[in-house]
């Protein structure tokens, strides 16, 4: 990767950093340096209202001096600012309390990653939006708008520490963000919102992710009923319930510093047990082919790669940094972030429906943060009946309970629909045993 002007400015300007805070006493400092610019267009109420490009500068600083720790953000690069900026993180790190587990890369490395697409078509980016826009009125023309942000974001940002270590960055994408729900005459329906992360605009952006799925099924809310009564049988979480009630307790609950450190795990001992059904796997994948702008390095300056959680349903790693790791005597996770895949089955949804005798297909979950033993109750947002095989109607006032820990040894099946919306891959799956609750 070539170095722009732009690059270079940013190595200087992380150079005058790292030497202001050695000369202050440090014993290590880091830091990272980016420059953003975002090209943006919004269609507020199924019309465009805005285009604007916005830049944004930021600078992240670490310091380390007697094991204790601080940190400092600011968004300019004057370098009176700059100078400010390590001056008040030394002091915050020098009234911090020490710590022995804090640690960070120690082996020298300089690498450069060229990700996703740095260069704006603009013009496609429209084309590509108008496109959106119409193909959305002709197919599905009972959903209204209600917000749209498609954008491009162009990054070029450097990593340095006092350890020699060195990353420089150079990415782009482009983004969908929809917000919409469904309208005829006096009925709506509740909103739903879709993504997609792309490096090229190759393809109609209603071909992308499960975007024409989704507003397919918004459609479909505009006629729901309430469930009378309260019973136990089959969750089918779509992906981004799958998110909201699955991935995000295990990842927050069970395997995270926090949950960890504090002792409040209930997978605290069980690497390299059974924990959930042996169809399940769940994989950190920065580097899969269908992620754009993945993780490249974590914040404590370690190169990232791949990494099993839980493979066929065996605990294979927690995701711990490396002070969690330090803190708790487990190792450290060999990334960050929210690359996820889960790996999907071999059985169609439809097929996965017509085998459920009684239960709910969720698409969206509304709830309060799981207990750490993974006990949750909320809201079935944008939910339907499933009876004898069949999806039959939306749904109103439906409530959903269970306990993560249980639902991950009692799946159903998994399906082959996965949704890949340049971030995760995650497929619809089928849980028994969860508590579904109406009037």
């Amino acid at each position: 990767m070539e170095k722009s002007m732009v690059m270079s400015k940013l190595e200087a300007l992380g150079g005058v950093i790292l030497q202001a805070a050695k000369e202050q006493g440090v014993q290590y400092a880091q830091c990272t340096v980016s420059e953003r610019e975002k090209r943006e267009f919004n269609v507020d109420g199924g019309s465009f209202s805005l285009m604007r490009t916005l830049f944004d500068r930021d600078v992240i600083i670490t310091v380390l001096k007697d094991q204790k720790k601080g940190s400092v953000r600011i968004n300019r690069f004057d370098e009176d600012a700059v100078l400010e900026a390590v001056r008040e993180c030394v002091a915050s790190s020098e009234s911090a309390e020490a710590d022995d587990a804090w640690a960070f890369a120690d082996s020298p490395v300089e690498k450069d990653f060229l990700d996703g697409e740095p260069e704006c078509d603009l013009e496609a980016l429209f084309d590509r939006s108008r496109e959106l826009m119409d193909q959305i009125r002709e197919k599905h023309p009972k959903i209204l708008m209600e917000q749209m942000i498609t954008e491009h974001d162009r990054v070029e940002k450097v990593f340095m520490s006092t350890n020699s270590v060195k990353y420089r960055t150079l990415g782009g994408c482009y983004h969908f963000s929809l917000m919409y729900s469904a309208h005829d005459g006096e009925k709506s329906s509740s909103f739903f919102g879709s993504d997609v992360t792309l490096s090229k605009l190759d393809r109609p952006i209603l071909e992308c992710a499960m975007i024409e799925k989704e507003l397919s099924a918004i459609e479909q809310q505009l006629d729901t009923q309430p469930l009378e009564g309260k019973f136990t049988g089959t969750a089918v979480l779509a992906p981004a319930a799958m998110s909201e009630i699955v991935l995000s307790t295990i990842l927050d609950n069970y395997v995270s510093d926090s949950s960890l450190i504090d002792a409040t795990s209930i997978w605290e001992d069980s690497l390299g047990q059974k924990v959930a059904d042996e169809r399940f796997s769940m994989s950190m994948t920065p580097y899969a082919d269908y992620v754009v702008m993945g993780d490249r390095y974590t914040s404590e300056g370690f190169v990232s790669e791949g990494f099993d959680i839980i493979r066929n349903g065996i605990l294979k790693s927690f995701d711990l940094s490396q002070y969690g790791a330090n803190k708790t005597g487990n190792e450290r996770a060999k990334c960050e972030g929210w690359n996820l895949t889960v790996e999907s089955g071999d059985t169609p949804l439809e097929q996965i429906i017509s085998s459920i005798d009684r239960g709910v297909l969720v698409l969206r979950f509304s709830g309060g943060q799981p207990a750490a033993s993974g006990e949750f109750s909320g809201v079935a947002k944008n939910s339907f009946l499933i009876e004898n095989g069949k999806v039959t109607h939306a749904l109103s006032e439906v409530m959903v309970s269970g306990c993560v820990r249980d639902m991950l040894k009692n799946v159903r099946a998994i399906s082959q629909e996965t949704l890949r919306d340049g971030t995760v891959s995650i497929p619809y799956i089928a849980f028994d045993g969860v508590t579904i609750s109406g009037k």
